[in-house]
C-alpha cells in the first residue's frame, strides 16, 4: 500500500508522553472603526421621497470624508449569544448630500442588503467573567472574520464588510444570505434528494481548502451554513 495513504498511529501512552498540545496561534487583533448611529435623512429613489429614519450606522472617518456606505438597520433576523442579527439596507451618500461627519447628511437607498451582527459589550463583559464556563469568544470571532476577508473573497465563505464599535455595541456587517440557515430549510422542507444534496455538498467541500490553512472550524454543520439562493432542479 502506498505509504502516503496510511494514517498516522500512536498509542495513548505515546500521546500523553508528548505533553500538552500547543496553544493555537492568535489571529491579528481585530480593527474597529468608530461608529456613528443616528437618525438620518434617507432618499428612496423608487418613490422619489425623502424621510427621516432611525438606526443608521456608518464609519466616522478621521479625514472627515464620507464613508463608502452606511447601513439602515432593519428587522431582527435571530437572537445570538451576545446580541442579535438584523437585516440592513445599504445606503450611499446622495450626490451633494454630504454634510460632514457631524452634519445632517442625506443618504440614498441602494438595491443592496446586508446583515449586521450586533454584540452587546455589557453581555460580553458579564460572560467573560465566567470564561471558564463558556467556549465562545466574540472578539476572536471578529478577528477570524476580518482575517478571513483580508486576502480577498473566497468561494462560498461569508465575507466581513465592516466592523464598527460604539460605547455600547460591536457591529459586524456581512453579506445578507436572504434564505437563512440551511438548517431551517431542511427543518421545513425535509431531507434533500441526492441531486440537491450533491449541489450543496460540492459547495461545502470547496470551502475547506479556503479556510483550513488558517482555521479549524469545530461546528461546520447545517446551522453554520447560510443560503443566498436555492437550488433550481431545472439547471
Amino acid at each position: 500500500m502506498d505509504p502516503r495513504f496510511l494514517n498516522a498511529a500512536a498509542t495513548y501512552n505515546e500521546v500523553m508522553a508528548s505533553g500538552l498540545p500547543a496553544a493555537p496561534l492568535e489571529f491579528p487583533s481585530p480593527v474597529f472603526a468608530t461608529a456613528n448611529r443616528f437618525n438620518a435623512s434617507v432618499y428612496n429613489p423608487d418613490v422619489d421621497e425623502e424621510i427621516v429614519v432611525p438606526n443608521v450606522i456608518y464609519e466616522v472617518r478621521r479625514d472627515g470624508q464620507p464613508p463608502k456606505r452606511a447601513y439602515w438597520i432593519g428587522r431582527k433576523l435571530k437572537n445570538a449569544i451576545y446580541g442579535c442579527v438584523c437585516s440592513c439596507s445599504v445606503l450611499k451618500v446622495r450626490e451633494g448630500g454630504w454634510a460632514g461627519p457631524d452634519g445632517n447628511s442625506i443618504w440614498e437607498i441602494t438595491p443592496e442588503f446586508a446583515a449586521v451582527k450586533i454584540l452587546d459589550l455589557d453581555v460580553i463583559r458579564k460572560r467573560q467573567e465566567q470564561k471558564d464556563k463558556i467556549s465562545e469568544d466574540p472578539i476572536k470571532e471578529v478577528a477570524a472574520m476580518q482575517y478571513s476577508s483580508s486576502e480577498g473573497s473566497k468561494p462560498h465563505v461569508l465575507p466581513c464588510w465592516d466592523v464598527f464599535l460604539d460605547e455600547q455595541y460591536i457591529y459586524m456587517v456581512m453579506l445578507l444570505c436572504s434564505k437563512g440557515e440551511l438548517f431551517e430549510y431542511v427543518k421545513w422542507n425535509g431531507r434533500f434528494d441526492e441531486s440537491v444534496a450533491r449541489y450543496w455538498f460540492k459547495q461545502l467541500l470547496s470551502v475547506s481548502p479556503s479556510i483550513s490553512s488558517f482555521l479549524i472550524h469545530f461546528a461546520l454543520g447545517v446551522m453554520s451554513l447560510h443560503v443566498s439562493g436555492l437550488f433550481d432542479k431545472r439547471h
